[in-house]
């Protein structure tokens, strides 16, 4: 109600005011003419009235709109994502990443980061999607950059005059429809036609001809006035068809131009702010933007046409041929300033995306600050959670030196738990913050292999999918970063006394690795054979007249209990198969 009382106030403030203006200066000429010349007055008092109806009315707007934000900070906003457009921008802009690993498209999946980036997204505009993207594809490992991400990050928890003067700014600015201000900064741009310096000159060509026209009607001179007439007459046939032609290649790119001329704007209304956290993010805009500014004045005469609402500066283009001109002058100055224009583009996002993520951390206010280091290899994570699952049970788990291996049957919580610890050791090198009440570890190259599945098309078998992920997995360990493999079920796709044999030793080579490796698996019998790199833990399952009841608890240790015969009797199997099943087991 609150949000219909303000649209209705703004409403009627325009409406007031406006009607207020217009019966002043109505009485006033009316007066004016009856009365006495004094009654003049009104006329400046309506012009008054009229501006500050329109200052009252801005004002309530932007205090509705700063009303919005506090209403939906800390809050998730619920829209339509193209995530292949936000993949493909992010890809085509190929960010440095000094200092950060890179998650692939494989370890990306399987951690399920699509939904984590849909939760964190609460940015205004398309390069804060896009460096959002950018920010959770790339963990930082190094700890300088670490601790300047975490004081950037704070400037905006800390900062709420600075945060919401800049989201204004941003939402001003908005997404993109269909520009693509990403292939500006890019690909190749258009190159000018050779004409354009018989493009340049006519223009002035044409304004000889008006100023000669104009002298000689007003000297009376028409038996000269139809020279410069007929000049400017077919000047304007020539100019159009010339338009006419270019404006076929220029289209594409006008709208993206237009968008790119939104950010340079936005760039200048950022550069008065300051925020202590941001003063690299603050500095690199200002130097880039005033490299940038002499684009905005050309970018903003190719879009005239469209706020013109009677049409003449479509008559005015075509005889000066201003926005051609324009164009190619504005695709000059892009390619000439094209790294300080992704600067710009980078920082904005930036922005937008630490405004984001600060929104995400005030919305789960059980997240912990991690304490990361490069000593040794570590993983110590107390009470840890996945952000997706309703009604989460936390697990804790400390790992030092040595890996994990564990077990439990299907259902159990094993790849929940996988996928909790990957995406929790990357929101520590990302966000800094974690769904834990405690977490301690070093700084790690991610990666897994938990859904690998069938390629039918590319001829690709299970089995041969995840040996050639598990083997770029092993070729992708370093020796002066640690690295965290995940796995879940491994070499699954073949039988069980190969898998045994070949996990064995995979996972016993991966031990003399720089790298921690958390594995899952159905095969006890792998217990035995890598408990001296391993430690070992398993998730437990009871099956009673209740039926089948997981308690999702990690426990360290080697399961008791092997209870996949009796759920095939629980299920109501035919009593010879469960009866001979037991019977092999014992056997």
């Amino acid at each position: 109600m609150s949000r219909i009382r303000s649209w209705l106030m703004r409403k009627n403030i325009r409406v007031i005011f406006g009607t207020a203006a217009f019966v002043i200066a109505v009485l006033s000429f009316y007066l004016y003419n009856l009365s006495h010349p004094l009654f003049a007055i009104g006329y400046p008092i309506s012009g008054f009235v009229c501006v500050y109806g329109l200052y009252l009315h801005r004002k309530l707007g932007r205090e509705a709109l700063l009303n919005q934000f506090r209403r939906q900070w800390g809050k998730p906003v619920k829209i339509d994502r193209n995530f292949n457009q936000i993949k493909d921008r992010y890809h085509s802009l190929n960010l440095q990443d000094k200092g950060c690993c890179h998650l692939d498209d494989q370890t990306w999946n399987d951690l399920l980061m699509n939904q984590i980036f849909s939760e964190a997204d609460r940015a205004l505009t398309s390069c804060g999607q896009v460096l959002l993207y950018d920010i959770l594809r790339k963990p930082i490992v190094d700890k300088s950059l670490w601790e300047k991400r975490k004081a950037a990050i704070h400037a905006f928890h800390n900062d709420i005059d600075f945060r919401e003067k800049l989201q204004v700014i941003l939402h001003k600015l908005g997404k993109q429809n269909r520009e693509q201000v990403e292939s500006l900064l890019t690909d190749d741009l258009p190159a000018p036609p050779k004409s354009l310096v018989i493009l340049e000159v006519v223009p002035y060509i044409v304004l000889v001809s008006i100023m000669a026209a104009v002298l000689l009607f007003s000297q009376n001179r028409l038996d000269l006035f139809l020279t410069p007439f007929s000049l400017i007459f077919l000047l304007s046939i020539l100019n159009g068809i010339i338009r006419h032609k270019l404006r076929q290649g220029i289209m594409s790119y006008s709208a993206s131009i237009g968008y790119l001329s939104r950010i340079i704007h936005a760039a200048k209304s950022i550069q008065p702010l300051s925020a202590i956290g941001l003063e690299k993010q603050l500095d690199d805009l200002s130097k880039a933007y005033e490299a940038c500014k002499v684009i905005n004045n050309k970018a903003y005469a190719l879009n005239l046409e469209r706020v013109d609402p009677f049409g003449l500066y479509s008559y005015i283009n075509i005889l000066f041929l201003i926005d051609v001109r324009m164009f190619f002058r504005v695709i000059r100055d892009i390619r000439r300033y094209k790294n300080e224009l992704i600067t710009l583009y980078s920082v904005i996002g930036e922005l937008d995306a630490l405004c984001s993520i600060a929104s995400f951390r005030d919305g789960y206010p059980g997240m912990t600050e991690p304490k990361l280091c490069h000593q040794g290899i570590r993983l110590e994570a107390k009470d840890m959670i996945h952000p997706l699952v309703d009604h989460p049970v936390a697990n804790s788990i400390t790992l030092r030196e040595k890996g994990a291996l564990i077990t439990g049957s299907n259902m159990s919580g094993k790849s929940t738990f996988l996928r909790s610890v990957g995406t929790n050791v990357v929101l520590a090198q990302t966000i800094c913050k974690t769904f834990t009440s405690e977490y301690h570890s070093s700084f790690f190259q991610i990666s897994t292999s938990i859904s690998q599945s069938d390629n039918l098309l590319g001829g690709k078998s299970y089995y041969l999918a995840e040996a050639e992920a598990l083997l770029k997995m092993l070729n992708g360990i370093q020796d002066d970063l640690p690295a965290i493999c995940i796995i879940d079920e491994i070499f699954r796709g073949t039988n069980s006394k190969e898998r045994i044999a070949a996990a064995s030793q995979f996972l016993k080579y991966m031990s003399k690795l720089n790298a921690l490796t958390i594995v899952a698996t159905h095969d006890i019998e792998l217990t035995d054979l890598v408990k001296d790199g391993y430690d070992i833990y398993y998730f437990a399952e009871n099956v009673g007249k209740e039926g089948l009841v997981f308690d999702y608890h990690l426990r360290k240790g080697v399961s008791p209990t092997r209870n996949a015969i009796k759920i095939l009797d629980y299920l109501g199997y035919p009593k010879e198969i469960v009866d001979k099943s037991f019977e092999l087991v014992n056997q």
